[in-house]
């Protein structure tokens, strides 16, 4: 109990050095890209391609942590996600910085799933929720430090990866300063299939899925829809921080009504006030507020969505199912950007946010069924 006790606050020290490491890398390579020239159309491919690393990732992280165990494959992956950065200054063509972007998409999806599998399998029923809301709130705090520091770092390639080592070595560092051991599975293999299809853990996934569709379109289509209203960019990025910053005030208190309250219900409650939240930004009407709402909500559904799933599982099977959501989640960030962007650019920029309302309101409708069918068998 007492390695317990300090173990998390360290895992989340580790987390916040590799999170502003991302944070800062994911911004300056497109910058990067333009600066040498680089066609739109490349700078897309470089984007998904990191993408397509978090799905291998997170198909590999399992089989790995089983075969090394959770600090050494974290510290493996912290080297790679060096290498890879330092891979960038060699780069001179699209498909080099491709396969690079690729190898830290992979790490980064390898070390969400080591670190919110360490927090699920210590953690109770009880206190989960509220582990997660603060697994949350260092990971969006780390993406806020990571660009507020930007401005700090050198803008050469090659010093910039050199910085970046010196922050993995720090979370490396930290790592191995905890006493987490995840428990291995009497088959370790590739087929998620069991977890996906766990009629338990549905609508967890399904959460998963929501967040990965309406996050991943947020950070791929929602600065586009702030530039098309005539917006600069310091006033986009503003925007984009209060979203941020809205999920992160939001984590703690979400975690406890989670807890208290109980998953399904506090979902459904932030599902409502996400399409409450689309209609008055698309009407225009208490713009701010709106956005405080919105960010507040849909920021937290994937903590507890994960709590929900996990809990329905054995501990031993943790690993396995934290890996599944993190599977559908990056899919759902793969492909609702690209439709979504297709209905944008046929019926008009409005519809991003309509989108975001049509996709929360299949989730409510999942929800407040789910709690129906319950309260039935309850009452039977």
């Amino acid at each position: 109990m007492g390695h317990r006790s300090y173990s998390f606050p360290l895992l989340l020290i580790s987390l916040v050095f590799f999170t502003i490491s991302l944070s800062t890398l994911n911004t300056q390579v497109p910058l990067w890209l333009k600066h040498n020239d680089f066609s739109m159309s490349q700078i897309g491919i470089v984007g998904s391609s990191y993408f397509i690393g978090n799905l291998v990732g997170a198909m590999l992280a399992n089989w790995l942590i089983g075969k090394f165990n959770a600090k050494k494959t974290y510290s493996a992956v912290c080297g790679l996600f060096i290498v890879a950065t330092l891979g960038l200054s060699l780069s001179m063509d699209v498909y080099s910085w491709s396969f690079w972007r690729l190898i830290i998409g992979i790490a980064c999806a390898i070390t969400w799933v080591i670190v919110e599998s360490c927090i699920l399998v210590t953690g109770s029923i009880h206190n989960r929720g509220k582990m997660l809301a603060a697994y949350m709130t260092t990971y969006y705090l780390g993406t806020v430090f990571g660009q507020a520091l930007l401005r700090y770092f050198p803008k050469n390639i090659l010093y910039f990866g050199l910085v970046i080592m010196t922050l993995m070595m720090l979370a490396v560092f930290f790592i191995l300063l905890t006493h987490y051991k995840l428990p291995h599975r009497k088959r370790n293999s590739f087929n998620l299939l069991p977890m996906i299809l766990h009629k338990p853990a549905r609508f967890g996934l399904v959460g998963c899925v929501i967040a990965g569709m309406i996050i991943g379109s947020i950070y791929s289509l929602l600065p586009a829809y702030y530039s098309y209203l005539g917006y600069n960019d310091q006033m986009v990025a503003n925007w984009i921080i209060l979203l941020i910053i809205s999920g992160v005030i939001a984590q703690t208190p979400v975690g406890w009504c989670a807890d208290k309250f109980g998953k399904a219900r506090l979902l459904l409650v932030e599902m409502l006030i996400a399409i409450v939240a689309c209609l008055l930004l698309i009407s225009h009407h208490f713009t701010i507020l709106a956005t405080i709402f919105f960010g507040a909500a849909i920021y937290t559904v994937y903590p507890i969505a994960m709590a929900w799933a996990c809990q329905t599982v054995k501990k031993q099977d943790i690993v396995a199912m934290n890996q599944a959501m993190l599977l559908v989640n990056t899919l759902g960030s793969l492909i609702a950007p690209a439709v979504i962007a297709l209905a944008m650019d046929w019926l008009g920029i409005q519809y991003l946010f309509i989108s975001f309302m049509i996709i929360s309101l299949y989730f409510a409708w999942l929800l407040a069924w789910n709690l129906l069918k319950s309260k039935r068998s309850d009452n039977a």
